[in-house]
């Protein structure tokens, strides 16, 4: 989607041409988005109460349906979380120097080539980092086995904040 609104209007069934959106999303609605986009974050033996939780939180009233208003809390957590993740990026390069490579062989330390939720806590406690390790590890954990490969950690590229010229 090129803007975070568009999830809610293609569950809602505004998408395409269908035009029975109402502008609110019930949780069977987003639990059928879920399923569309291939989301796969929520697998596991409580899916869907973990679903459900997530609904929740975006409908903080408890009316059974999220507004487009409130599905837009998540575009200021998706701020929140790359600016958590540029950060990072910034403390690794002030520590470790311009190459990423240099920070993954120290917290590999091990030099297994990926770093479990356990290794990952006690190296960036390590390594001096204060920040929200959890969520870096969420984010750069793309393949959810709970594990962070080198290519996964080389996502923070991505992060670098630009140069000013």
């Amino acid at each position: 989607f090129a803007h975070i609104d568009g999830g809610v209007r293609d569950a809602d069934g505004g998408g395409g041409t269908n035009t029975t959106s109402n502008g609110e999303l019930t949780l069977r609605e987003f639990e059928a988005g879920i399923r569309d986009i291939g989301c796969h974050k929520f697998k596991g033996p409580n899916e869907k109460e973990r679903i459900a939780a997530v609904f929740r939180y975006l409908d903080p009233g408890g009316e059974g349906n999220v507004s487009l208003q409130e599905w837009q809390i998540l575009d200021q957590l998706w701020k929140e979380f790359v600016l958590s993740i540029q950060e990072f990026v910034q403390f690794l390069i002030y520590a470790f120097g311009d190459e990423l490579e240099f920070a993954w062989e120290e917290l590999d330390d091990d030099g297994s080539g990926e770093l479990s939720e356990d290794e990952w806590f006690q190296a960036v406690k390590r390594i001096g980092y204060f920040g929200p390790a959890r969520v870096v590890f969420a984010l750069l954990d793309g393949s959810d086995d709970g594990n962070i490969s080198w290519d996964e950690f080389r996502e923070l590229e991505k992060y670098r904040r630009k140069k000013k010229t």
